[in-house]
């Protein structure tokens, strides 16, 4: 066993979603999710036309991957395996204007666009993504199928952001669930995905859970065994330091095209 490995990991029965979002998404937009949600930017902007269909995959309590990929998809589902969290999602899909929890992630990825971030353009962006999320969905990564047999190679599009990495510290575990969740991707399909790198408890509020331990090798590995194109796979470790006090100094994220 890992001697890194903290003694205590907090399983999902423990997680309260408001909890993460406090932890990671309140106050500002950290270094690290600039610099996810910039990489996140860059694959979908070379798409020559929208995507038909796009799923964020564990997507937690958040919404700001979803606003990100808004304009350039014409449906997003949105799952997880934590109800609150889906919860969460809901309650701002439903609140309109009211709600600004994500106002400053918004503004964030217009500038990163050249567009406007006043008033005018956030409400405007927040509401196209309104009207594109159509579906969210309890799942569970470990299933075979974790939307359904309907939904193998269903989707145009994937997005997921630090959610199979954290099932488990057992990287087989991993493996699992990145070939359930892939099945889900269409031949000539596009991948998204961020990681925690080389993490094997990574903290929200006063609690540790579980994350893989992965590096650049098992991420290429795995997708190159799921079909991806070698040539299309993009791996990277963005450095982020101070966030070692949360269990992690290092963020991997990666795209790529499945093999049409």
């Amino acid at each position: 066993m890992d001697s890194r490995l903290p003694a205590g990991l907090a399983d999902y029965s423990e997680w309260q979603a408001r909890d993460y979002f406090e932890t990671y998404y309140s106050e500002v937009v950290l270094p690290d999710e600039q610099a996810v949600l910039d990489y996140q930017l860059r694959v979908l902007r070379t798409a020559t036309q929208p995507f038909a269909r796009a799923l964020e995959y564990g997507c937690g309590p958040t919404l700001h991957r979803a606003i990100a990929m808004a304009p350039y998809a014409r449906r997003i589902d949105m799952a997880d395996w934590v109800a609150d969290n889906l919860v969460q999602v809901r309650e701002w899909l439903r609140a309109g204007d009211d709600n600004a929890d994500w106002n400053r992630f918004t503004r964030f990825i217009l500038e990163r666009e050249s567009r406007l971030p006043d008033a005018a353009h956030v409400r405007a962006r927040e509401a196209t993504t309104r009207e594109v999320v159509q579906g969210l969905f309890v799942s569970d990564a470990r299933w075979d199928d974790p939307l359904g047999a309907q939904r193998r190679s269903h989707y145009d599009l994937i997005v997921s952001g630090f959610c199979l990495d954290a099932v488990s510290n057992d990287k087989a575990v991993w493996r699992a669930c990145m070939r359930n969740v892939l099945s889900m991707l269409a031949p000539g399909g596009t991948l998204v995905m961020h990681a925690l790198h080389d993490c094997l408890a990574y903290k929200v509020g006063d609690r540790m859970f579980p994350s893989a331990g992965l590096t650049v090798a098992d991420m290429r590995g795995a997708l190159e065994e799921n079909g991806f194109e070698p040539t299309s796979i993009d791996v990277i470790v963005i450095p982020c330091p101070d966030n070692a006090v949360y269990g992690y100094s290092g963020i991997l994220t990666t795209s790529g095209r499945r093999a049409a």
